[in-house]
Parts: structure tokens; sequence; C-alpha cells
């Protein structure tokens, strides 16, 4: 289908951003009261945490990505995929390099 929507880096753009919005979204709900967010990062990263969180974070662009496959949208699907697999790539840097 033909939508403006449906490009490979409007799917780009919203796979990045959206697991650090669900990532904001977990710090706001679980540690806003106990922790600035400087200090929750950095615990994280203290605790080897930033990895795990980032991997949690990334579940949400599963559900955008089935959106975008359901509304044949795959360019925008495509461009989802490959910002979870950059997103991928950061996890793997953090559980073996840092």
């Amino acid at each position: 289908m033909n939508c403006k929507c449906n490009k490979l880096y409007i799917g780009l753009i919203i796979g990045l951003i959206l697991p650090i919005i669900t990532a904001g979204i977990f710090y706001l709900s679980l540690f806003k009261d106990k922790l600035d967010i400087y200090e929750f990062l950095q615990k994280l990263i203290e605790v080897n945490g930033m990895g795990k969180l980032l991997s949690i974070s990334v579940l949400s662009n599963m559900i955008v990505f089935f959106i975008a496959i359901n509304k044949e949208r795959l360019l925008a699907a495509r461009g989802i995929l490959t910002a979870t697999l950059i997103y991928g790539l950061i996890v793997l840097g953090f559980k073996f390099l840092w």
C-alpha cells in the first residue's frame, strides 16, 4: 500500500526512539522517587545492567513491528527491524566489551 509513513527511514527513526522512551518509562515508573537519572545510569553501569535494560526496552519494537507488518507497511517494518538489529549489536557490546 502507498502511504507516506511506509518509508525505511521512518521505521528506523521509530525503532531507534521507541526503546529510549520505553527505558524512560521504566525508570519513571520504578526508580523516579529513589534515584535521579544520573544515579540510575551509574548504578546500571556498576552492575552491568545497561545491556539488560536495552534488551527489555527493545521488546517494544516488536509490537510496532507486528503492527507495521499487519498494515502492510513493509518498508517501515524493515526499518524497525534494522533498528532492532542495531540495538542488538549495542547489547552485545555491553555484554562482551564493557
